[in-house]
C-alpha cells in the first residue's frame, strides 16, 4: 500500500524513477526494493522521498482512521 502511495506520488510529480532515486538520496536498488514492497520504508526513507517530491511526508502516510 505504501509503495502504491509513493509511485503515485512520484508519478504525478512527473519524476522518473532514476531522479526520485537521485533526489532522495535513497540508491535505486534500495529504492527499487522499497518499491516492489520487498523491504519496509523507514521514516528516512519517507522524509527523502517527500522532500524529492516537494510534499509534506504526510500525503505518504495512510490515514490512520483513529479520531482525535
Amino acid at each position: 500500500m505504501l509503495a502504491s502511495t509513493v509511485n503515485g506520488a512520484r508519478m504525478h510529480a512527473g519524476l522518473s524513477f532514476s531522479r526520485l532515486s537521485e533526489l532522495s538520496g535513497i540508491t535505486p536498488d534500495a529504492l527499487s526494493e522499497l518499491l516492489e514492497g520487498q523491504v519496509d520504508f523507514t521514516v528516512v526513507d519517507l522524509a527523502g522521498i517527500a522532500a524529492a517530491l516537494d510534499i509534506p511526508i504526510t500525503r505518504l502516510l495512510p490515514a490512520s482512521g483513529v479520531d482525535d
